[in-house]
């Protein structure tokens, strides 16, 4: 498959530059078929009349023919108008004939939204600062949304919540005047379900990132409308520091902070009293996933190595996962219900590579778990995992395409676009449990957005 995932500019005489997303087809076939939105960005609305053209690497198109499951299309050869359906999921569709005799069929899907619902579903902070190069999204039990996220303009750490309608924020921490403010790092969030309390772990310190910034473990709660922050772990740590948060059912929803840099080893820090943390170094190796408790209290995460750890006190369990033990980036985890443990890595390590998606089957003890492997995407950029109604669902960043993954009903992936989002930044998903619909945060236009 050729994926075409950058953001190109044409210019015209006398014409300001027109974006042009590229949108690569998912289906296998012999021909690798993409197609350019010309002069859109973001979100795909309804009514709107949007213009797209087909191409083909190295072919010449001698026959094209569109389709839609909605709105009007006016086709042009390989180029097309279409207006936009009533919100919702719609597909367009296109069969092409080349000169050299090859033929080839591609179907793109889009979230088509109603322009009632673009206010309070898009930009969560409307500063003029650059924000959301890193955020994350979480719900409580009630479907208000919770999100952290980082504000590059200023290295500082912010919080907003969303009550269905429209979004407030506040600053948590970064520089300021003795108020022992630093800059800030990579926050991560977790929530009480039934309150909403936010717990947020996050990184802090001084100097440049690259340069030996100095960075330390920290920790922020909000209790009576005051953001309390706390220092998990005074020791200095490199550059290479991971860490999650989650909050133990078995204990209280006590957070845990579970964090490893490239000399510390991989460390559980949970939190005992006000500004009293236990910080137990639990194994050697390096933290590379989400940290997520099941219902006995039991933590999992995944170890450099492709390891799944579930930890339970001092009881260490491990079980390989399998795949290529090269991949050693961030994995997404999500419990289900009866017991299974979905591991989603960010990012492709090969193009193609038999190890898209993992569901564990866990065991008791854990070595005698099961795993079943899933080819996920043939290349993409990054990527975040939540599950919801009976299945998972990712949300993937195709070049500059945020898409919407999910499976049909014969389990094959379907792909969904949502718009546009930064190049070189990752989405964060997570499903509203009042109405099971997915959400994402990202960036897009150096804005923190929300959909």
């Amino acid at each position: 498959m050729l994926l075409l995932g950058t953001l190109s500019l044409f210019t015209g005489c006398g014409e300001e530059p027109r974006p042009t997303q590229v949108i690569p087809a998912h289906e296998s076939g012999a021909l690798a078929l993409l197609i350019e939105r010309d002069g859109g960005e973001g979100l795909f609305v309804e009514g709107a009349s949007e213009r797209f053209t087909v191409r083909a690497a190295g072919e010449v198109l001698t026959s094209v023919r569109w389709s839609a499951t909605g709105g009007a299309v006016t086709p042009d050869a390989e180029r097309v108008t279409w207006t936009l359906p009533s919100e919702g999921r719609a597909s367009l569709s296109v069969a092409v004939e080349t000169a050299s005799g090859k033929k080839a069929e591609g179907e793109f899907h889009f979230n088509v939204v109603a322009p009632a619902n673009l206010v309070a579903s898009t930009v969560i902070d409307p500063s003029p600062d650059v924000t959301g190069g890193f955020c994350e999204l979480t719900f409580d039990s009630l479907g208000n949304g919770h999100v952290v996220y980082f504000n590059e303009t200023h290295r500082s750490l912010w919080y907003g919540q969303w009550n269905g309608t429209s979004w407030t924020t506040e600053q948590i921490d970064g520089p300021g005047f003795n108020n022992d403010g630093q800059f800030t790092y990579n926050p991560v969030i977790a929530v009480e379900p039934a309150t909403g309390t936010p717990h947020v772990a996050y990184l802090k310190g001084d100097g440049v990132l690259g340069s030996g910034a100095t960075l330390r473990v920290a920790y922020a709660t909000r209790a009576g409308g005051t953001w309390i922050r706390e220092s998990v772990d005074p020791a200095n740590r490199n550059e290479s520091v991971r860490l999650s948060i989650a909050l133990n059912p078995s204990q209280g929803l006590k957070p845990t902070i579970v964090y490893s840099d490239a000399s510390s080893g991989l460390r559980v820090a949970t939190r005992t009293g006000s500004n009293a943390w236990s910080i137990p170094q639990i194994t050697t190796g390096g933290l590379t996933s989400e940290a997520v408790f099941d219902t006995a209290g039991t933590l999992y995460v995944v170890n450099k190595g492709s390891t799944l750890n579930a930890i339970k006190g001092s009881t260490v369990e491990t079980f390989a996962l399998g795949g290529l033990s090269s991949i050693t980036g961030w994995f997404s985890l999500a419990l289900t219900p009866g017991q299974h443990l979905l591991a989603l890595p960010n990012g492709s390590a090969y193009n193609g590579a038999w190890v898209g998606f993992y569901d564990v089957t866990l065991g008791s003890p854990l070595s005698t778990s099961t795993t079943r492997m899933s080819q996920g995407d043939y290349v993409n950029h990054s990527n975040d995992l939540a599950y919801g109604g009976g299945k998972p669902y990712f949300a993937q960043r195709h070049g500059t395409t945020l898409e919407l993954v999910t499976p049909d009903a014969r389990g094959f992936w379907t792909f969904t676009q949502w718009g546009t989002i930064q190049d070189g930044t990752r989405p964060s998903i997570a499903i509203r449990p009042t109405d099971g619909t997915p959400h994402v945060c990202y960036q897009r236009d150096g804005k923190v957005t929300f959909q």
